[in-house]
């Protein structure tokens, strides 16, 4: 009998310790008023501080270079994307970063974008420290990805990161932010006296509303169109419609749609080098059935090249010009309680959050290149949220906006989805809380407010 009630003691002893850790990591959601965050209040504060008040410059040129690196990997290593998956079995198309390096006197923007699941905040961090050596600082990039879900891994930092990209290699990571600094630098060396033009239309044939069947759809395609003194023409490209047209089964390396669309544009006569930047995919999906055995790329090539065929059929058409100002500047979000939700009323605790991820800067960033205006956010932003943005500017402005800015806080949706949709993107990717789509939303609101002529 000893032995039985040291069993149960020990078991005992267990279940104690058990409700201990749940009772400090865990705790009831609550619904809390997003004006009353201080995350909130204190973005307001430096909005309503920020001095925006672009000069209006007509005698120096506007400047535009371009580059690109390649970003794969010398070894293989785990795929990010969809869940762990482990590592590629083969390579259908390279990674790389695109870099456009903009300059208009004494201001100076790169736009820097990464054929990877996010752009990872352990690339990040290093790029901040690496610039210190540079002319460079992090305030003047702006960046983003191309949200491909069948990329490589191993940059995410933190017991999560087994989760996202399959773990950590620091050889990797500073391997990635080794060649945007050398993208930047032949970016910058390229540079010439250049015009720009932007556009925007829709194209509903390649995207859906993945969340909620019933709502709204943003299928808008946005183009920067760049033009240089030698002739030489870019595009930048933004899409809403999530890279995830390849199966999770197939474990081959690729940029998913976006490799098709950057393939037909450069090897096309009208344009010599395009980027694609993820616009606001949060809650949208490829519309089209994925391809089984044999077949694994049959929608992201009818995707890619079906873009590729409307951005093609109007890029000439866009009319350019030589932009007055240029602006870069980014806005601290400090959220300071973001978690992962376990079910519908319980959620972890912060500092449990904190402890399997890793430290990032969180920020809302702005690049105006005269009248367009870009916002990079730090989320799966909805494309829902982002009609709504659109909807206040003034006449004559433009706006921008991407994904995946160097930062990640999850899924950025409609409030209401939050109580009423039961999926993985309002459930366990949701890390801000209820009302962040509101929270977001009347942040950038000022934002535009603020940077509006």
């Amino acid at each position: 009998m000893k032995w039985i009630k040291l069993i149960l003691k020990f078991l005992g002893g267990l279940l104690a310790i058990i409700v201990i850790f749940l009772a400090f990591s865990i705790q009831p959601i609550k619904e809390i008023d997003y004006h009353e965050k201080p995350a909130y209040q204190k973005a307001q504060e430096f909005i309503s501080n920020m001095q925006w008040q672009p000069t209006q410059d007509t005698t120096t040129d506007f400047m535009v270079g371009w580059a690109a690196e390649n970003i794969m990997p010398n070894e293989v290593s785990p795929m990010a994307g969809y869940r762990y998956r482990g590592a590629w079995e083969s390579v259908h198309d390279s990674l790389y970063c695109r870099t456009f390096v903009l300059e208009k006197g004494a201001a100076k923007a790169a736009l820097v974008e990464v054929d990877l699941l996010i752009f990872p905040p352990s690339v990040t961090t290093l790029l901040e420290e690496k610039l210190k050596n540079t002319d460079w600082k992090i305030e003047e990039l702006y960046l983003s990805a191309s949200h491909t879900h069948s990329g490589v891994g191993n940059w995410a930092n933190g017991l999560y990161s087994l989760f996202v990209s399959g773990g950590y290699d620091e050889a990797y990571t500073e391997s990635i932010a080794n060649k945007i600094l050398a993208s930047i630098e032949k970016a910058y060396k390229s540079r010439k006296k250049s015009q720009m033009g932007f556009t925007q239309f829709s194209v509903p044939e390649f995207v859906k509303n993945r969340v909620n069947n019933e709502g709204r759809v943003n299928d808008k395609v946005e183009i920067i169109k760049f033009v240089r003194e030698d002739s030489t023409k870019a595009a930048l490209v933004s899409y809403t419609a999530h890279p995830t047209t390849i199966s999770s089964r197939y474990l081959s390396i690729s940029n998913d749609y976006p490799s098709f669309l950057m393939k037909n544009l450069n090897e096309s006569a009208t344009i010599d080098f395009a980027a694609y930047f993820a616009g606001p995919v949060g809650s949208h999906g490829p519309e089209g059935q994925k391809g089984g055995k044999d077949e694994w790329f049959n929608l992201p090539e009818i995707i890619g090249n079906g873009l590729a065929k409307h951005v093609l059929q109007t890029y000439d058409s866009i009319e350019v010009h030589s932009p007055e100002s240029l602006k870069i500047e980014k806005v601290s979000l400090d959220l300071e309680d973001l978690h992962m939700r376990i079910s519908e009323g319980l959620r972890t605790r912060h500092w449990l959050f904190e402890s399997i991820t890793e430290h990032q800067d969180i920020n809302i960033s702005i690049l105006q290149i005269g009248n367009l205006t870009m916002l990079g956010t730090p989320c799966d932003f909805s494309g829902e949220l982002a009609d709504q943005l659109e909807a206040q500017l003034p006449v004559g402005e433009h706006l921008m906006i991407n994904s995946f800015n160097g930062a990640y806080v999850g899924y950025i949706t409609p409030d209401e989805y939050y109580t009423t949709i039961k999926s993985s993107e309002t459930r366990e990717m949701n890390w801000v809380g209820p009302q962040d789509g509101s929270l977001m939303i009347d942040i950038m609101s000022a934002i535009l407010s603020k940077t509006s002529k």
